[in-house]
């Protein structure tokens, strides 16, 4: 707690500050903002089964999640803002080819790319989860 004494009066203002959590971790299949003691600030419960992978985002969190326990038709990676909302979910362009791995972020992070599990590489706009490009990757022969 912060206390501001204004010079104008002797009214004292408190104000609290809330504490930003330190870590993000996967348990138990549940996405969870560590405070700086380790502990469970907020959980986010998966939309299917599990989290098994996320990635932070300038003021938000791609989340991707196992495949299996979606509902048809439903991406398994989507987006969540600082407090562990929903922002969007990807449209994802293949439904029997889901997400296998968050790769990054591209041009000052205003593209999210990502692969799917037979290799394709999927670009999605960071503002809403849309589609803007899809392309099969190249595998090296060595």
């Amino acid at each position: 707690m912060l206390a501001v004494r204004s010079k104008r009066s002797e009214i004292i203002t408190r104000i609290t500050l809330k504490t930003v959590p330190h870590a993000s971790a996967i348990i138990d299949g549940t996405l969870c903002q560590l405070t700086d003691r380790g502990l469970r600030a907020t959980e986010y419960t998966p939309l299917g089964s599990a989290v098994v992978e996320f990635r932070q985002g300038p003021l938000c969190i791609y989340v991707r999640e196992h495949a299996y326990g979606l509902l048809p038709g439903l991406a398994n990676l989507y987006c969540l803002d600082g407090g562990l909302r929903l922002r969007w979910i990807a449209g994802w362009p293949i439904s029997d080819d889901p997400c296998a791995a968050i790769l990054g972020e591209e041009k000052d992070g205003s593209i999210l790319v990502a692969q799917s599990a037979s290799g394709v590489i999927v670009r999605l706009d960071t503002s809403d989860g849309r589609m803007l490009s899809c392309d099969l990757a190249v595998r090296q022969t060595g």
